[in-house]
């Protein structure tokens, strides 16, 4: 929920209770950043109740088959300096979910770079953080009718002060974050003054300080109202002069109505443990009412250093501290000299004095700005001289058109990877299943399938699948993890007049496999003049003004009873068009939210040229029952039969409108597409559970540093971490990790080769006897109450004109 993320978004500002590991370029020591004569400390990005372990995966492959070495990389490059960091996910350790979050979004900020700069404006990418990404429903989503945003950034603006008098003066933040008003919760602006007075140390893994927060909503001027307050919290870690022992307590409590109904929360923490991390004991307590449901719980915890014991009075479980699963949740890519691998996904503009985003996925700006086809927007950057602004022109339209071009692999090649798909029993009685190919059966065999109600992916037994169901001689998949929708067209030798289907062979490992690489148009591109459409063809509507939102194709789009076999449409690839029209000039664009299944717009079957040569390979395979001609045309192969086809995707959201900006030159700025790169993946090890994807080749997406898209996943048991269906209390996770020191490479010349480093990871002990940890006591302590909380009282919000200094954690 926004509102509790946000409770905190600013909490853990300068948490310096890190009680991770941190890899490759930290840990040990003080990290600090020197400005002039006084020094920043340095936080970690996640916290953990106990610490983490040294990694069960290689820190490096060392020569890699016939490509890059990470021996030849220099010791002082990016492969080797940025950070790695793990940390340990635990059930009892919930309560730090939104700290971790805010931990993330605070590395962002680049505080400690920002040392007595004075006040600065950070612009967070808040969907680098969001703990969603391990949600059960993230297992249930699916692209199959729509484009994929995963990767869009979500920004939000902070203004931040860092500043310390000197290195023996305490280290003070101040935070001020206008978070708009969400779906239950109205407007509100966030307070928060952190006071450090001892940093992060291998003596003292928390520091010493005390942080208080608070929240008001604001008026209808935008100003807070300060004789309401929506919630409030603290954090403090104390050291206990006898012990030497450093007690953190943390606390947040608040509420308020909303149009579904009031919502309420309450998170506490006491976490007493040894210096060095090898003991301790705590209590940790979570209680939330919202309109989706309420959850309380609350454990008591004890650990050593071999053995980790939970229990809520009623479960008692013991984990071990040296055995344990490891899923790495971002990576970074790097060239042959160890350099980072940056896409040029975007950059900041400004209009009417507010500042967004423009990039490959859209626009961004906060919803009080509204920016049109044909405003000037200016593109700001911020260096030791100022801002400095270049006006651009916007190109907004409200649909967009997608080239795809076709690639071919074979079954064996993509063995084991998920296809998800709707196979066995005639349409529309036909399932959802998730299959994979099993290069040894050579069979395609079932292992899950999509509840229709819940749209989660529930596991089944495994099974082979009944290929003689089908009434087609192409099997159609989409698949994360190849990028997109796959085709595998079937041997066919004739035609089986009883059942009226085509006679096909069952494939092989030599099977040809089509998947294809989209890219946007953008005015100047080469379009054909005409395009033809045969499937899901997008029809206007008059009184919707373009198509309509609940039916796009305004079914049947394809009925030859009425005469009707295609549809043709122009496309005028230059900036004062790029939309999509039908024969009649009509624009074909959702202009409102569309509903149900086209809620998050729609997108048209292939659009192509109707060329002779194409025609001729859409041609059916068998003969017109009139003229006995083998003179019908058969659309749905255009999926896989042409080497390339257009999509015309349209919809409410920015993702799937085109949105571009023109210099004076009449130029538009053009921003890369997600990088795709294979990967094959290595375990030989056969009592792994990935040792089923041992030599299977993955097609990645990497839309920017941290982001590798296309590893597929699973749902583990929130509670055990034992693999599960799809569910409440469930987490998903990726199937596996790809070791530091990998190798991938640009699937677009299959020449380029890129060295593959894990950023953050997680590690999950593994569930053993209750025997275990009956040397461990577990002790319910007190919790902190709200009494200890101090009014932040940081004043009124400094007024910053200068573009924002940090972006997504890029200093500009």
């Amino acid at each position: 929920m926004k509102a509790k993320r946000l409770l905190l978004l600013t909490v853990m500002l300068l948490s310096v209770f890190s009680l991770i590991l941190v890899g490759c370029g930290g840990g040990g020591g003080t990290t600090t950043t020197t400005t002039t004569e006084t020094s920043a400390l340095k936080v970690a990005e996640k916290v953990s109740v106990v610490d983490a372990q040294l990694s069960s995966l290689p820190a490096s492959k060392g020569m890699l088959r016939k490509g890059l070495s990470t021996s030849d990389i220099p010791a002082n490059s990016d492969y080797f300096n940025d950070e790695q960091v793990v940390f340990v996910e635990e059930r009892s350790a919930e309560a730090f979910d939104i700290v971790n979050e805010i931990l993330c979004s605070i590395a962002q900020s680049k505080y400690d770079d920002m040392l007595n700069k004075g006040a600065y404006k950070a612009q967070i990418d808040m969907n680098k953080c969001t703990s969603g990404n391990d949600s059960a429903s993230s297992a249930g989503q699916s692209s199959q009718n729509q484009s994929s945003a995963s990767t869009m950034p979500d920004y939000e603006m902070w203004t931040m002060e860092s500043s310390r008098v000197d290195n023996n003066s305490p280290h003070i933040v101040k935070v001020w974050v206008h978070e708009e008003a969400g779906e239950y919760e109205p407007a509100k602006v966030i307070f928060v003054k952190a006071t450090i007075t001892e940093g992060k140390s291998s003596t003292n893994p928390y520091g010493i300080f005390t942080m208080n927060f608070k929240a008001h909503p604001v008026n209808n001027d935008g100003t807070p109202n300060t004789s309401t307050t929506m919630f409030k919290g603290l954090l403090k870690a104390e050291k206990d002069a006898t012990t030497g022992k450093v007690l953190l307590k943390f606390a947040n409590a608040g509420g308020f109505s909303s149009p579904g109904g009031d919502i309420t929360f309450d998170e506490k923490v006491v976490l007493d443990r040894a210096v060095d991390g090898s003991t301790g004991s705590g209590t940790t307590y979570i209680s939330d009412t919202h309109p989706g449901g309420s959850k309380t719980a609350q454990f008591n915890i004890a650990f050593n250093t071999s053995y980790f014991r939970r229990s809520n009075g009623t479960n008692d479980k013991c984990f071990s501290r040296t055995t344990f699963d490891e899923t790495a949740w971002r990576y970074g890519l790097y060239d042959s000299n160890g350099t980072r691998v940056e896409r040029n996904s975007g950059f900041s503009i400004k209009k009417d004095g507010a500042y967004g985003w423009i990039g490959y996925y859209g626009l961004w700006f906060p919803e009080s700005v509204t920016v049109n086809n044909g405003d000037t927007v200016y593109k700001v950057t911020y260096g030791a001289g100022g801002e400095t602004a270049t006006p651009y022109t916007v190109i907004k339209k409200g649909g967009r058109l997608k080239k795809h071009t076709k690639h071919t692999t074979t079954l064996a090649n993509i063995k084991g990877i998920p296809l998800d798909g709707w196979m066995e029993g005639d349409y529309p009685n036909q399932t959802n299943y998730r299959v994979k190919w099993d290069s040894t059966a050579q069979q395609f065999k079932k292992f899950a399938k999509l509840n229709q109600t819940t749209y989660m992916w529930e596991n089944i037994t495994e099974a082979a699948i009944d290929l003689s169901l089908l009434n087609f001689g192409e099997l159609n998949f989409w698949s994360q993890a190849i990028g997109g929708q796959v085709r595998i067209k079937l041997t066919c030798s004739g035609w089986d007049n009883t059942n009226n289907k085509p006679i096909c062979s069952a494939p092989g490992n030599t099977t040809e496999v089509i998947y294809f690489t989209e890219e946007v148009v953008f005015p100047g591109d080469s379009v054909p003049s005409t395009l033809r459409c045969y499937d899901n063809c997008p029809k206007y509507t008059a009184a919707s003004s373009g198509i309509n939102p609940s039916d796009p194709y305004n079914t049947p789009d394809y009925n030859p009873s009425d005469g009707t076999t295609y549809y043709t449409y122009t496309f005028a690839a230059t900036a004062s068009d790029m939309i999509l029209k039908d024969n009649s000039g009509n624009s074909l664009i959702m202009s409102g939210a569309g509903s149900g299944f086209y809620q998050w717009g729609a997108m048209s079957g292939p659009l192509f040229e109707p060329t002779s040569a194409n025609l001729a390979l859409l041609a059916c395979d068998w003969p017109d029952p009139i003229t006995g001609q083998y003179t019908l045309t058969c659309g749905w192969k255009a999926w896989g039969a042409l080497d390339e086809y257009y999509t015309w995707e349209t919809g409410p959201d920015q993702w799937n409108q085109f949105t571009a900006l023109q210099d004076s030159g009449g130029t538009p700025l053009r921003f890369q597409a997600p990088l795709q790169v294979a990967y094959t993946h290595s375990q030989t090890d056969t009592t792994k559970p990935d040792y089923k994807y041992n030599g299977t080749k993955f097609y990645l997406e990497y839309s920017g540093f941290g982001n590798l898209w296309g590893i597929p996943g699973k749902c583990i048991d929130f509670d055990t971490g034992a693999d599960t269906s799809c569910g409440p209390n469930t987490r998903w996770i990726a199937e596996f990790t790809i070791p530091d020191g990998s190798e991938v490479t640009d699937a677009s010349n299959n020449t380029t080769k890129y060295l593959v480093k894990a950023l953050e990871k997680e590690q999950r002990m593994s569930n053993v006897a209750a025997a275990n940890c009956s040397a461990l006591t577990i002790t319910s302590y007190t919790l902190p109450s709200m009494t200890e909380w101090t009014d932040p009282d940081i004043g009124t919000e400094p007024t910053v004109t200068n573009a924002p200094a940090v972006i997504g954690g890029v200093l500009q």
